[in-house]
């Protein structure tokens, strides 16, 4: 009886194994892949970021009334954000609707006591208004924040009211403190250049054009300006050469019409 069950044992094995097949042999069965991450909704905060950001690139664009939309979508979702308030400030300022854009601005303050930008963007404001005492103001009080990112504007803008005073030692020092918060600031560079220029300090205007020309060899006014004041100390050679990159560079700009006059007065012919 013994034998007869081992005998039936090792039958219905080797009968399970034929038909199950070898383990060894089997394909492993293929995985289902795995589910796809649930889509995270974006946060009221990451909205309202999103709709600044689209209003900062149209006001870039050029298209105030869109950049308006964006920043006033952000502003519902998030109304205790100083930089959208800011924002529409400058969009107001840009359309020339400068009540609002005043109020605005100071709302923008009145959020956040340090707030630079928009201190700067109510002087250039005030210096619309025509009111260049308070433009002045606003000015120093954006210079008052140590942790202000772009002095070097703030330092032009005061340059240019000291220009307007009359006072050109106060400005010559109010650009180089522009350029020594940022030595790549074009603005100030040419801006001191040309008060040298009318102080007869050529060689010294000329150093200034020379390094803004190996910062950025295609901006064009410093090409004018070199082949100006070379024709002006009798260079001709060189003058002609300056004098055409000038109009290279732009040849439809204000700048190139000028170029091509100084040429004409050469006798030379412009490219």
């Amino acid at each position: 009886m013994k034998k007869l069950l081992a005998l039936i044992l090792t039958l219905s094995l080797f009968s399970c194994s034929s038909l199950l097949g070898n383990k060894k042999d089997q394909k492993p069965r293929p995985q289902p892949p795995p589910p796809p991450p649930p889509v995270k909704k974006p946060t009221k905060e990451e909205k309202a970021e999103g709709y600044y950001e689209l209003g900062v690139a149209y006001l870039k664009m050029g298209e105030v009334p869109l950049a308006l939309n964006y920043f006033f979508k952000a502003k519902k979702l998030k109304p205790d954000d100083p930089k959208i308030y800011n924002g529409i400030g400058v969009a107001f300022m840009r359309r020339g609707d400068l009540q609002r854009a005043e109020e605005y601005l100071k709302k923008a303050i009145s959020l956040k006591k340090n707030f630079s930008e928009a201190y700067l963007n109510l002087g250039l404001l005030y210096e619309q208004k025509g009111d260049f005492k308070k433009a002045r103001e606003f000015y120093k009080k954006a210079l008052s924040n140590p942790l202000y990112l772009t002095p070097e504007v703030a330092y032009y803008r005061l340059a240019l009211l000291d220009e307007r005073e009359g006072n050109v030692k106060n400005a010559k020092k109010n650009l180089i403190l522009a350029i020594r918060n940022n030595s790549d600031y074009v603005p100030a560079y040419l801006e001191l250049a040309k008060l040298l220029e009318a102080e007869g300090k050529l060689d010294d205007a000329l150093d200034i054009y020379y390094h803004l020309i190996s910062l950025y060899p295609e901006l064009q006014p410093p090409y004018c300006a070199v082949g100006r004041i070379l024709k002006e100390k009798g260079k001709t050679k060189r003058a002609v050469k300056y004098l055409r990159k000038c109009i290279k560079l732009n040849p439809s700009s204000k700048l190139a019409a000028r170029a091509k006059r100084e040429l004409e007065e050469l006798n030379e012919e412009a490219p």
